[in-house]
């Protein structure tokens, strides 16, 4: 998509979304159209019995392509969002476990370091799975696979948190 004088890119993932005047996330960075796109995907998901199985990939994707400025709630979520996100692709774990370990991380104040985010230029962002909910498992787990990859260089950092917090 190319930018127009209604688009904008989003600040944290990349993507281009229409200019609209609304809120954002309290500590995640991104542009109010993506806010609202990823609160339409969510309510999609939360109103859908079927999701259970894929909508914690999409929260993690969403989370760790929107880190916000280095602080303690950013760096806790970010470092807990890629855990999760190890867990699901990684070591196959349902969605309920990746959670549990993605719990104890952030209630263990400072346990996550900050980490440089990289560049979401090669990702799919949330407009890709606003796009493809006729496939909706095939397109979580593409996402989060992508959201996952951008973070290469951290990946020895997140398998070492995890190792940490599954014991």
């Amino acid at each position: 998509m190319t930018l127009t004088a209604s688009t904008e890119r989003c600040l944290g993932c990349g993507a281009i979304v229409p200019i609209v005047d609304g809120p954002i996330h309290r500590y995640m960075t991104s542009a109010p159209g993506c806010w609202a796109a990823y609160g339409e995907l969510s309510a999609h998901l939360l109103s859908d019995a079927t999701a259970g199985a894929y909508r914690q990939l999409c929260v993690d994707a969403y989370a760790v392509q929107h880190p916000g400025q280095p602080g303690p709630q950013a760096t806790q979520s970010v470092g807990g969002h890629l855990v999760s996100l190890l867990a699901q692709l990684e070591l196959n774990l349902p969605a309920s476990r990746s959670v549990a370990v993605l719990e104890r991380g952030i209630k263990q104040k400072g346990f996550f370091s900050p980490l440089a985010p990289p560049s979401f230029d090669a990702a799919y962002t949330v407009l890709f799975m606003r796009a493809n909910l006729n496939a909706p498992a095939w397109a979580a787990r593409q996402w989060a696979v992508s959201a996952w990859r951008a973070w290469a260089a951290h990946h020895e950092q997140v398998r070492a948190w995890y190792d940490d917090l599954s014991r």
